[in-house]
């Protein structure tokens, strides 16, 4: 659950990487965070709908997951290619898969955590994602001031987004074995 902690932090990062590596103007780059937030938010209304319709958890954290995969792809694709296109593009990827996934967690733990286990449950959940927020900047500034700068980042997060994307994978065949 920390994995998507921490690359939700990249919403700390975006605004920096717009300035420094696309030449954004300051209120561009943190325009940049804002629009991942209002998609995020939009993002969150929209899962948690589909969710309430039935929709498997598993699923859709896989769908999140690559779609998040997706969006680090495109926030190293920007940089290579110095695009603001591909930066947008992977902004929207980021807030509606990132920011939007902890709906999705919650509304599986309350499918399938007992009442009496939910408060534990539901806090192990939440200090994993605020364990990846608290680390998410620091990992990320390490990173960034490495020789490998901002790619060395992005690679980071694509990683951990293909770890989450794995997990899903292995969620999804999980319950259908168990089905």
């Amino acid at each position: 659950m920390s994995d998507w902690g921490l690359c939700q932090t990249t919403n700390v990062y975006i605004p920096l990487f717009a300035v420094r590596e696309l030449d954004f103007s300051l209120v561009a780059g943190g325009l940049t965070a804002a629009v991942a937030g209002v998609v995020g938010v939009s993002a969150r209304v929209g899962w948690g709908r589909m969710m309430s319709r039935g929709v498997p958890a598993p699923k859709l954290l896989l769908l999140l997951a690559v779609l998040a995969t997706a969006g680090g792809l495109g926030f190293l694709m920007a940089q290579q290619a110095h695009s603001a296109v591909l930066l947008w593009l992977a902004v929207v990827l980021h807030g509606a898969s990132a920011l939007g996934v902890s709906v999705v967690l919650m509304a599986a733990l309350l499918r399938a955590i007992p009442i009496s286990r939910m408060g534990s449950a539901s806090g192990i959940v939440s200090a994993g994602q605020f364990g990846g927020f608290t680390i998410g900047p620091l990992a990320m500034g390490l990173l960034i001031s490495s020789p490998g700068g901002f790619t060395a980042g992005w690679i980071a997060v694509v990683c951990i987004y293909l770890s989450c994307t794995l997990l899903g994978l292995f969620l999804v065949f999980r319950r259908r074995r168990s089905s």
